[in-house]
């Protein structure tokens, strides 16, 4: 919720009574309904045909209007644009929004409070608020904390834009839909299993792409033995039909 509120609550009047609409797997969706619903805001939250059925319940619940549309994000995210310039809502944008990264960006604040001595923090990536955000704090605060990104195989648009040193596009099927975006690891497994670690060992409920971070983390446990590493799990949304799959591995 930390980047919708930081945002909305900085709107203008003129923006307020304009309405708000975002375009959502899940997660900032939520966010934006929320922080809508905090501030009398009119939020629209565009989102794909298969959306998870608890994250829109969610979104529902908040006060927020769902609209359905496209078979994945990125069909989902230039509806949403084209209903914004159609009908003059105030779009927020999953990524492009400095207020946006900078609420995200508390939680590392929050942990590097709680741990000040963490040298590696990772986190998942889908339109890349919580890395960047993450970034921000780590170099502000102690430029030598390592940042690791995390994004699924799958969906590698991200890492693509981040390699290449420009925005690309890639293809966009992850399992993770936390993690699923087409325009800028084995990680579907590997986050399914760390689903079931989350929830064993650590009695946490977390999505795909919230698990993300520990599944990259065992990964890499040879590179990161002996050090503190802070993990990014970026939400606990999982549908049942999804919690099935993962348990019965």
């Amino acid at each position: 919720m930390r980047g919708g509120i930081n945002l909305v609550s900085q709107l203008s009047l003129e923006e307020r009574e304009r309405g708000v609409i975002a375009a959502s797997t899940g997660n900032h969706g939520q966010s934006v309904a929320y922080a809508a619903r905090l501030f009398g805001v009119k939020a629209i939250i565009v989102v794909p045909e298969n959306a998870n059925p608890g994250k829109v319940a969610a979104m529902q619940g908040m006060g927020a209007e769902v609209i359905f549309h496209g078979a994945n994000y990125d069909q989902s995210k230039l509806h949403c644009e084209m209903l914004a310039q159609e009908h003059g809502y105030r779009y927020i944008h999953s990524g492009n929004e400095p207020l946006l990264i900078a609420g995200v960006a508390t939680e590392a604040l929050e942990m590097l409070e709680e741990e000040p001595e963490l040298e590696v923090i990772v986190v998942p990536i889908g339109g890349g608020t919580g890395a960047a955000g993450v970034s921000i704090v780590a170099q502000a605060v102690n430029p030598h904390i390592q940042v690791i990104g995390v994004q699924s195989e799958a969906s590698r648009a991200a890492y693509e834009s981040w390699r290449q040193k420009r925005i690309v596009e890639a293809p966009n099927r992850t399992f993770a839909e936390g993690l699923a975006t087409g325009v800028a690891f084995e990680l579907p497994q590997k986050i399914m299993q760390a689903m079931v670690w989350m929830i064993e060992r650590a009695h946490t409920l977390a999505e795909g792409a919230g698990a993300a971070s520990l599944a990259a983390a065992y990964r890499m446990r040879d590179r990161l033995k002996g050090k503190k590493v802070g993990l990014i799990c970026s939400g606990g949304n999982t549908s049942l039909d999804h919690l099935k799959r993962v348990l019965a591995l």
